[in-house]
């Protein structure tokens, strides 16, 4: 491929100086909706950030669940949460995770999910079979003493709903099927106040200070 630039393209003030191309928020935005269109769905304006964010939970879970696959879906996962945050950064939107910040944020969810038992010994996978975290699996600590052998009878997990400008936070309280299922632990949505279109909050690790170490 070329990488010789197509300088009839550059515009210039009358100094020489380079001027970048202007491209409206809006139009880039229209741009969006015109991919979705030839999909065959239909977007407003405001529609595009809780769609991409709505791609991007679905990917997340998606991936938390077939993670341990070596083959083609983990792949496209880990490409399509690394588009999605590129396209929302590109529009100006709260950004979403790439598949690296989705297993980190994963890994330290799991171990507070077992700070309140006794003693965990072991490790535990827990999977979501319905509610906001449909499909995904997580390692949660364990104990191995009886009559609570396993992870704990319930889990809160952290879910959100709205878009960027009405965001909502809160929990999504699961609870535990009596005995594990080939290795898995299935939890089942425990709380009928949890919205219809509530979706996992999945947090960004927080950025180093400016001036110290990361």
């Amino acid at each position: 491929m070329s990488t010789t630039p197509n300088l009839s393209l550059q515009v210039y003030a009358q100094d020489g100086t380079p001027i970048p191309p202007a491209v409206s928020r809006e139009h880039l935005l229209d741009l969006v909706r015109g991919a979705y269109d030839r999909a065959g769905t239909h977007l407003e304006r405001g529609d595009v950030d809780i769609e991409l964010a709505e791609v991007a939970d679905k990917a997340a879970c998606s991936l938390l669940r077939d993670r341990w696959k070596d083959d083609f879906p983990t792949a496209a996962y880990v490409e399509l949460l690394t588009a999605v945050a590129a396209l929302r950064a590109m529009l100006g939107f709260d950004p979403s995770p790439t598949a690296r910040e989705v297993l980190v944020w994963a890994d330290e969810l799991g171990e507070r999910l077992g700070s309140d038992l006794d003693d965990p010994k072991s490790s535990e996978y827990a999977k979501f079979v319905d509610g906001p975290y449909s499909g995904a699996v997580l390692i949660v600590p364990g104990t191995l003493a009886m009559p609570d052998m396993g992870p704990a009878p319930t889990l809160n997990l952290p879910i959100a709903w709205g878009d960027t400008a009405d965001p909502g936070r809160g929990e999504a309280r699961y609870r535990r099927d009596p005995a594990a299922r080939e290795r898995l632990w299935h939890y089942r949505l425990d709380d009928e106040t949890v919205r219809e279109d509530a979706r996992p909050h999945i947090a960004l690790p927080t950025a180093p200070a400016q001036g110290g170490r990361a």
